[in-house]
């Protein structure tokens, strides 16, 4: 299922302190390693930035682009999820290993990128972050034919035998809709 919390639970969360909701985009990008759902992480990477000029906004996504292509076929890149929350742009990355990832942030093109946005100051404010991850629990299933819970790393139901199509890595479950 994909879409926006029913009517009525938007309009509970938005009786509760500190609670916001936006309209937005949300971009995701599976990478090498996009068929892996997100117990296979060794590491996690959060940046979040705000823009305080348009230009700017415009200059910093065009360039985002060209790593976004690189993302695509960079050795353990699993996925990353980007959206904005107001001002606030959030990006949340899924890699195999930290080693991954640092290969990723210390190659020429992710450099020199890192370089123009200090030159040209696209960000008003700029946060990155990387953790490996600690205590990964295994994903499960939870069968819609019987009330069994089963590991992901198994493809039918332990207490039935449905089969159980993995979401993150069965071309048989249909993807959301993309912008064309």
């Amino acid at each position: 299922m994909t879409g926006p919390p029913p009517p009525q639970a938007i309009e509970a969360m938005t009786t509760i302190e500190g609670v916001r909701m936006f309209p937005a985009t949300i971009n995701a990008q599976a990478g090498p390693d996009g068929l892996l759902g997100p117990e296979s992480a060794g590491a996690i990477l959060l940046l979040q930035g705000t823009f305080a000029d348009m230009d700017g906004f415009d200059e910093f996504w065009v360039k985002v682009v060209e790593l976004m292509r690189l993302l695509a076929t960079a050795p353990g890149f699993m996925r990353r999820y980007n959206f904005a929350d107001g001002p606030h742009y959030t990006l949340i990355a899924f890699w195999r290993t930290v080693e991954d990832a640092h290969r990723f942030f210390a190659s020429p093109e992710h450099q020199a990128a890192m370089r123009l946005s200090f030159e040209r100051r696209w960000n008003y404010t700029h946060f990155a972050g990387l953790w490996q991850v600690d205590s990964p629990h295994q994903r499960l299933f939870f069968c819609q034919s019987c009330d069994v819970v089963t590991a992901s790393t198994e493809s039918r139901c332990t207490g039935c035998g449905e089969a159980l199509l993995d979401p993150y890595g069965d071309a048989d479950v249909p993807a959301a809709h993309s912008l064309s």
